[in-house]
């Protein structure tokens, strides 16, 4: 919608009355980013839910699942994985450009490590579940980091901006934004979408019994 209402009123309007705001994909403490935190909430209480009715040695897996996706919405809210950018940037002598969200060098780190670890976690699912999930979290992933990235280049190495410089806004930067997101999207309800369909298998009931 940000995107639409800048290729229709102009950059200087799309944030009238505080539409951008409510809306903008990029910003933070809006609708689309609790409708993201609801969306990761709901998968961990699936993922919970399935852990006590399947197999024992995956139990502490679906739980740690859970437990991340939980962290994952918390951060979405909260946004804590930003704290890390400036110290990041400073580190590597250079607060501007694509620095600006160097978080994403150690997120990157993490999800590799995260990865390793569920390796055999995967090896004991179904098929379809297992390739499932490893394309959910691609497509989460391309979204968080990659588009992230390219966003900040369009935006702020292009015009030098550090942390003290005012953001500015291009549509060509708002699609990027909308992308990053849809990929995000289509990431967690995939993976929703798979979770669902394993707690039928393993007649799980949605909750936090335990």
């Amino acid at each position: 919608m940000t995107a639409a209402a800048h290729l229709i009123f102009g950059p200087e309007t799309s944030s009238l009355m505080g539409f951008r705001q409510l809306v903008d994909v990029d910003a933070e403490g809006n609708l689309p980013t609790w409708f993201s935190a609801a969306l990761l909430h709901f998968a961990a209480l699936v993922a919970w839910s399935i852990s006590p009715r399947d197999k024992v040695e995956n139990r502490l897996s679906w739980q740690a699942i859970a437990v991340l996706l939980l962290l994952m919405g918390i951060d979405e809210i909260a946004s804590i994985h930003n704290a890390p950018s400036r110290v990041v940037g400073e580190l590597f002598g250079n607060r501007s450009g694509i620095m600006m969200n160097a978080w994403v060098i150690p997120a990157g780190i993490l999800c590799l490590l995260v990865a390793v670890c569920f390796i055999r976690f995967l090896r004991r699912q179904p098929l379809w579940l297992a390739s499932g999930l490893i394309v959910a979290a691609g497509l989460f992933v391309f979204g968080a980091i990659v588009l992230e990235m390219a966003s900040t280049y369009v935006e702020y190495q292009t015009a030098g901006y550090d942390y003290d410089g005012d953001q500015h806004y291009s549509l060509t930067f708002e699609l990027i934004a909308v992308g990053e997101e849809l990929f995000e999207y289509a990431g967690v309800i995939l993976t929703i979408s798979l979770l669902l369909r394993r707690g039928r298998e393993v007649n799980a009931e949605i909750g936090l019994a335990v």
